[in-house]
């Protein structure tokens, strides 16, 4: 993909072209992670962090009763999750 200008507006936002967004595939109300070093600002799609794709598994897993709470695992096994 070329290299596409855009423009912060005065509030500080920019707009994410809709070229971009199709080639990307983000969609509207998405997550973004924003990671800024020295001149040069990346956006990740959430859905490609690894954290978040195994908490929406843990919901999942948990409201199907296929797993248990993880205070109830580690009382059973004398783990201290509070210290």
């Amino acid at each position: 993909m070329d290299k596409i200008v855009t423009k912060v507006d005065d509030k500080g936002r920019i707009t994410i072209p809709k070229e971009v967004r199709e080639f990307s595939g983000i969609e509207k109300g998405e997550v973004l992670f924003i990671n800024a070093e020295l001149g040069q600002v990346k956006l990740t799609r959430a859905i490609e962090d690894p954290v978040v794709k195994l908490k929406e598994y843990a919901e999942k897993e948990y409201e199907e009763g296929r797993t248990r709470d993880l205070r109830d695992y580690a009382n059973e096994k004398g783990i201290k999750l509070d210290e």
